[in-house]
């Protein structure tokens, strides 16, 4: 099946964490020109190393990947002068932005009360919504007839249910979602549409790190998360999974649903987490 990717160019913010790079090779597979954008060459903030690190580029360096290639920018999405060197380079170099896929974030859990005032969230919004925010508008300003083209913002199931400690992440995740809307209404006239994208729990260093710091491998700290027992699946999605689906949605596929949020979560807000629940005591127990 033609997604009709080939030669777009394709903008992945985050683009050296898990999913982003994933998300990377998948556009490019499809014949896509991806800008793999990131303050780092190998790592995300969230401490998210891709597949890219086997073959770690820097500034101008191309990967090449079916007919499709990669190619490396610096964006710092809090520095609002870095996007717009960022924005004007992409267009001198591709003289067009067909897709922009705000796939960055940052991960900080922790108490409320032990804040240091409000840093963490602000930290958040910057990351995951302001410095997104300013990153469309920017493009928009020097290339309207991105406006037919494509924004998928990669959210998350906690927009949708609570997580413990979240207080930075679960509310710009859920806000990624209004900003979709409000993407999705403007660029309707246009031709364009946006979707977000909102995975469940994905196995990433993120995971990793907490499953190290458990004394566990990843069998026994899927076994033994409680997270993981309320999917339907019983394991976390693979980052090629959930790349999988942003490159679906800002195909001409993923154009009908433009305004919408696609869960995929194995499950969890769809009753994953009833999978023990014995409404039948005197049944054999589910396989």
């Amino acid at each position: 099946m033609d997604l009709g990717l080939r030669d777009k160019v394709v903008i992945v913010t985050g683009g050296h964490g898990a999913i982003g790079s994933a998300a990377g090779d998948c556009f490019a597979a499809e014949g896509a020109l991806v800008v793999i954008a990131d303050k780092l060459s190998g790592t995300n903030d969230g401490g998210a190393q891709g597949k890219k690190a086997q073959g770690k580029k820097t500034q101008g360096e191309n990967k090449n990947n079916s007919n499709g290639a990669q190619h490396f920018r610096y964006l710092d999405l809090a520095d609002e002068s870095s996007i717009e060197s960022f924005v004007g380079g992409v267009l001198r170099d591709f003289h067009v932005i067909d897709v922009i896929v705000n796939n960055a974030a940052v991960f900080h859990f922790g108490p409320l009360e032990e804040w240091d005032g409000v840093r963490p969230l602000e930290h958040h919004l910057g990351v995951g919504l302001l410095g997104p925010l300013r990153l469309v508008q920017e493009v928009w300003r020097r290339s309207p007839r991105s406006k037919s083209g494509c924004v998928i913002n990669v959210s998350s199931v906690a927009g949708h249910v609570g997580e413990p400690d979240a207080f930075a992440y679960t509310p710009v995740k859920a806000a990624q979602k209004g900003f979709t809307l409000s993407c999705a209404i403007e660029m309707a006239p246009h031709g364009g549409w946006a979707i977000s994208v909102s995975p469940g729990h994905t196995w990433t260093p993120v995971h990793e790190e907490r499953a190290r710091t458990e004394g566990l491998n990843r069998n026994e700290y899927e076994r033994s998360s409680a997270n993981i027992a309320s999917t339907m699946s019983g394991r976390f999605l693979e980052p090629s999974e959930v790349a999988e689906i942003i490159v679906m949605a800002a195909s001409r596929i993923g154009k009908p649903l433009t305004g919408q949020d696609i869960r995929a979560t194995f499950g969890i807000e769809a009753g994953g987490f009833n999978l023990a629940y014995r409404t039948n005591p005197g049944a054999a127990p589910s396989a």
